[in-house]
């Protein structure tokens, strides 16, 4: 693997989430331990002649076809931890700047939410790699295909025909917003709990201010967990102090951290709300999905280079 691969946050960070049948999944580079999965899946599981001619029908030619990808391309897999490799996306340098994708998920595995992770990690593969296009062509009979591009960021180039679909992802513009840090849309004034704090003084806040989720803190304002109003479903968590019912296992992410990662984040770990802390573990800030909506919003109304 070369060092450019080596330097991107998947290489480092493999993108891990549950998809729709609660199953885990974990997205990364191929490496050449995964080779044959590879081959396993296009000569097993994938309908031959099921988009554009492929994969081929004979299985000498199909093996060949596959060996031809991992040669010319830059390769991620999305593994079951059941059934193995399930999802396979390329990215194939048509020059400098614009690069071709290409994307399969096995036929079990559809409809699971796979496609739409897969999507999006090979769009920030292809920002890191400092492509400005990406370029996607070929047969679509499902329409499914056709909406999780759409929804991911993809923009139609001429018609939007029945089968056939030519389709660009601008990245320059993608870049401009996803470098943003999250210390500039992040709410810096946060209400938080003491872990002494009752309970029933938690659920006072949270219904005045119609909060979904709290840190928890200690003296030196340091992250010790975070408490959301599901904690207080059960009636006699109200006799508890907020210690005692708090998650521990919290996320939190520096405030230099990009908004790419944060909304990684946000579909991957199926959060409402991260804490934002500083080099001494610190509490800064708060972000939520209405943060990112907010800035989104905001862009949209002044004009400022969405399209």
């Amino acid at each position: 693997m070369n060092q450019k691969l080596q330097e991107t946050s998947l290489y480092k960070s493999p993108q891990t989430f549950l998809d729709k049948k609660s199953e885990p999944i974990i997205i990364k580079l191929l490496d050449n331990t995964a080779h044959n999965q590879l081959f396993e899946m296009y000569l097993h599981q994938v309908p031959r002649n099921s988009f554009d001619g492929l994969p081929p029908i004979r299985d000498d030619a199909c093996t060949k076809w596959v060996q031809g990808m991992l040669d010319s391309g830059i390769h991620l897999a999305a593994f079951s931890i059941e059934e193995g490799l399930v999802g396979h996306a390329a990215l194939f340098p048509m020059n400098e700047h614009t690069c071709e994708m290409f994307l399969v998920v096995s036929p079990y595995y559809q409809h699971a939410g796979i496609g739409s992770q897969l999507t999006r990690c090979t769009i920030q593969l292809a920002n890191e790699l400092h492509f400005e296009k990406i370029w996607l062509y070929g047969e679509m009979k499902d329409q499914t295909a056709k909406h999780v591009y759409k929804k991911c960021g993809f923009e139609y180039i001429g018609p939007d025909q029945i089968s056939e679909v030519e389709m660009i992802f601008d990245l320059l513009r993608y870049h401009k917003t996803m470098s943003l840090k999250v210390n500039q849309i992040m709410n810096k004034h946060v209400v938080t709990l003491h872990r002494d704090r009752p309970c029933i003084e938690a659920l006072d806040i949270f219904i005045r201010h119609n909060f979904g989720a709290l840190p928890v803190v200690d003296g030196d304002n340091r992250v010790l967990g975070i408490i959301t109003e599901t904690d207080l479903l059960v009636e006699t968590n109200l006799n508890l102090k907020v210690g005692d019912i708090q998650t521990m296992e919290v996320v939190t992410v520096h405030e230099d951290t990009s908004l790419e990662k944060i909304i990684r984040m946000f579909m991957s770990k199926r959060v409402r709300c991260i804490p934002v802390v500083n080099n001494r573990k610190q509490l800064v800030g708060i972000v939520g999905r209405k943060d990112v909506l907010s800035y989104y919003f905001l862009k949209f109304r002044l004009g400022l280079d969405f399209k």
